[in-house]
């Protein structure tokens, strides 16, 4: 609940800064590879914080609404937290990455806490892999499967996205952080699984 508040917090100061003031905010608080090279490292923290719209916001507490309890009840709250945040890190290094290959397809500003999010299903699907869950696809379609064939399917959909920005979700989704975002929660949960499962 502390991560959802965080992010409903910081959205509305986000809204009151671009309504109020002249700050430019995108320039210092997204994450972009400008930015970066200018020394604004705080932007991978920052970018995580920040969100397009109200439906952006939603969609990611409702990803940390549904995985975070489970997991704060396996992993406890600061290792919940440290999951979430390296996840976004990781999900933002390569998203920069991918911008310093191809700027044409990664490049631009990138804000939310998609990547953090991505991370908690990973460790959600590694903790709990049998779990039945219902996924809607495109936010459409209803499909009943286990925790561990979620992952696959995001992991699908994510590579997909990379390869074909245009088809999967529109060209401005961040597909590069959400695959970060997946390999780092998967890494974090495969170097303390045996403990979190004593």
């Amino acid at each position: 609940m502390a991560l959802i508040a965080l992010n409903v917090a910081m959205f509305l100061v986000e809204l009151w800064i671009e309504r109020r003031t002249n700050f430019p905010l995108e320039k210092y608080g997204a994450l972009s590879l400008p930015g970066l090279r200018h020394g604004y490292v705080w932007q991978l923290l920052t970018y995580q914080l920040l969100h397009a719209g109200w439906i952006h916001l939603l969609l990611n507490c409702w990803g940390i609404f549904v995985f975070g309890p489970p997991l704060e009840a396996t992993l406890g709250k600061s290792r919940l937290a440290t999951l979430y945040f390296v996840s976004g890190i990781a999900g933002g290094l390569l998203q920069i990455w991918g911008s310093i290959l191809s700027p044409m397809r990664f490049g631009g500003p990138v804000v939310g806490a998609s990547a953090g999010v991505f991370g908690l299903i990973a460790a959600f699907t590694q903790l709990y892999p049998d779990a039945r869950m219902t996924v809607l696809l495109f936010f459409v379609i209803p499909l009943r499967m286990t925790a561990n064939r979620m992952l696959t399917l995001a992991g699908v959909l994510t590579v997909l996205g990379i390869m074909f920005p245009h088809w999967i979700l529109g060209a401005h989704v961040a597909h590069a952080a959400h695959l970060g975002g997946l390999v780092a929660g998967l890494i974090f949960v495969r170097l303390f699984v045996r403990q979190f499962r004593t």
